[in-house]
């Protein structure tokens, strides 16, 4: 099952069990809605997958009066860009809507919104803008990594009382997992981070798209040169504490800690996770070295773009920084650079934190 399928399956296992799931957004009830992720719904449950006018802002503000009404709207958004149209409604309505209320008046409602690199898409198109999200009181914050992880968001988000987001990286949504269906309800915790592998000679910190490039170095450093790693991903930022405890310990744990950020690191996640795991916990040994784009949009030309994103080149020269040798490196073609991965997560075994 590959990611967009496994988002279906989370749609449609909510319009099955939950008759106050709507799900509202540009082509949501077409053919191959949402980018295939609400194929067939609109045939299935035609009165609650709704098609609206292109005007972000009027239909995410109709979701969020929904969701404060009782009802559980799923809202797509296809790209970061157009969804800031809807700013006002997320941030200023839905994130403080029960903080301004006294704490019991919910307004559940769930986005979804596509961000990130995808080919060609130059400046203008593949933003991520996660620190924005991540600075609002009041939201869940969602970034899959895996069809696993995407197919449990988008249940989980639907179920919880409080507004959240769901940053999906459209570079992921041909990466493949094996996995069974079904949610069990009653499991109220969602894992934060997960840790893939268990290695000690270096971490690799990453979340989202990352994750890719991170098991890629992963496989080739113990192949090639018989180095073990691991790599910590982060998956949830609850609004109730952004950062967990054990997700935190499993940081300080570890030593020659790789940050791998698919966006400009300045003020981004890994940035912020960092920063407040030492502050908070008087760490003062740890060493860390990043790999992340520079600190200016993504570029068209392909050989720009190329050189713009972390891949197992630029993992490897970060961690020569602490001594680690790499005399070959594998050559990487266009399709490694540009095109959207098939990556197949199945056999990799990985342990949950929440």
């Amino acid at each position: 099952m590959n990611f967009v399928e496994a988002l279906r399956e989370g749609h449609l296992y909510q319009l099955e069990n939950n008759d106050s799931t709507y799900i509202i957004g540009l082509g949501v009830n077409y053919a191959n809605g949402a980018d295939g992720s609400t194929k067939g719904l609109a045939e299935l449950y035609p009165d609650r997958v709704l098609d609206v006018p292109v005007s972000e802002l009027s239909f995410t503000g109709m979701a969020v009066g929904m969701a404060s009404q009782g009802l559980r709207p799923i809202v797509h958004h296809g790209r970061i860009e157009f969804a800031m149209l809807a700013f006002d409604q997320i941030f200023t309505q839905a994130s403080r809507w029960d903080y301004m209320f006294g704490g019991n008046y919910p307004c559940p409602v769930a986005l979804r919104i596509c961000i990130g690199r995808q080919w060609g898409n130059g400046p203008q198109h593949t933003a991520n803008y996660h620190s924005i999200f991540m600075q609002a009181a009041g939201l869940d914050i969602f970034i899959p990594a895996t069809p696993l992880d995407a197919y449990r968001a988008s249940i989980y988000s639907t179920l919880i009382d409080k507004p959240s987001v769901l940053l999906e990286h459209r570079w992921l949504y041909k990466t493949m997992e094996q996995f069974e269906l079904g949610y069990d309800v009653t499991h109220d915790k969602f894992e934060t981070a997960a840790i893939y592998g268990d290695g000690e000679d270096f971490t690799l910190l990453t979340y989202g798209d990352g994750l890719v490039e991170c098991l890629k170095f992963i496989d080739f450093s113990k192949e090639k040169y018989g180095y073990q790693g691991k790599v910590i991903c982060l998956k949830y930022f609850s609004a109730d504490k952004r950062y967990s405890e054990d997700t935190i310990k499993a940081l300080l744990a570890c030593k020659n800690v790789v940050a791998v950020d698919t966006a400009p690191f300045e003020g981004g996640i890994l940035a912020s996770f960092i920063g407040f795991a030492i502050t908070h916990n008087k760490h003062e040994k740890i060493n860390i070295e990043k790999c992340a784009p520079p600190h200016h949009p993504c570029p068209t030309s392909p050989a720009l773009v190329g050189e713009y994103y972390p891949n197992v080149k630029s993992i490897a020269a970060s961690l020569a920084n602490f001594g680690f040798e790499f005399n070959e490196l594998p050559e990487l073609v266009f399709d490694d650079l540009h095109i959207a991965p098939g990556f197949d997560y199945t056999n990799y075994k990985f342990v949950n934190i929440y």
